[in-house]
């Protein structure tokens, strides 16, 4: 009788545990596609406005107005630094976004964990641990992608933002003139890999957006699938026998 109640004592600790997790990673995912969509609308807006200002730059870059092209590029640094702290913000949320799907993976080791035991020392129907085992598997090779995209993510974020530092650091320091065309065409050309980073970052919210919504509807499944596996007669059976 006691080795039963200990038995059911786990099995309720468990689902509250997976409920509780469940709930933590709806709530999440939830947070990160509201989050994302608002920073995609913001970063679209800001490119725009960016490259309103870099075709006045080209204009006087082009008629090498000096004064002209110095005080616009002023405009523009202060656009660069918002920018390079916005990088590093991003930066950290990503690195909270692998802190989160290692969570995942390491609650779905958990029940592959328990399932195996269950299976091993169960009195009830193995067919049903055997699914339960491999939609536990599934559901790790699921999270343990969501992870590696998680980790490229966060490199290829870290990568913008250390160049986008760069670029500032560069342009903050120097002053056009049209003395010296070449080295005044390469400073320009930095203006323009700004830009790009900043079309690079609204691909990856993109992206990440995607990968949002699918790891979403993933979350779902794996929530009918727990759900699934307390409603079975085998759980119930060994619950009313505790």
């Amino acid at each position: 009788m006691k080795t039963s109640l200990k038995l059911t004592v786990l099995l309720l600790g468990f689902g509250y545990m997976i409920n509780a997790q469940n709930t933590k990673e709806a709530i999440q995912n939830t947070k990160q596609i509201v989050e994302g969509k608002k920073m995609l609308e913001r970063d679209v807006k800001e490119l725009e406005a960016f490259k309103t200002k870099l075709a006045l730059f080209n204009t006087a870059f082009d008629t090498k107005d000096s004064t002209q092209v110095n005080k616009l590029k002023a405009n523009i640094i202060t656009d660069m630094i918002r920018e390079v702290e916005q990088s590093g913000a991003k930066a950290k949320q990503a690195r909270r976004e692998i802190a989160q799907s290692s969570a995942e993976v390491r609650s779905e080791r958990r029940e592959i964990r328990d399932n195996r035991e269950d299976s091993e020392n169960g009195r009830f129907d193995r067919n049903d641990d055997k699914r339960d085992m491999a939609r536990d598997r599934a559901n790790k090779r699921d999270d343990k992608r969501d992870r590696r995209d998680d980790v490229r993510d966060f490199q290829q974020q870290i990568d913008r933002a250390e160049q986008q530092a760069n670029i500032l650091k560069t342009l903050k320091a120097y002053s056009f003139n049209f003395d010296n065309g070449d080295d005044a065409q390469a400073k320009k050309q930095l203006v323009l890999e700004f830009v790009n980073t900043m079309k690079q970052d609204i691909e990856a919210t993109k992206r990440e957006l995607a990968e949002d919504n699918r790891e979403r509807k993933e979350d779902r499944r794996e929530r009918r699938d727990d759900r699934n596996e307390r409603d079975e007669k085998d759980t119930k059976r060994k619950r009313r026998r505790g």
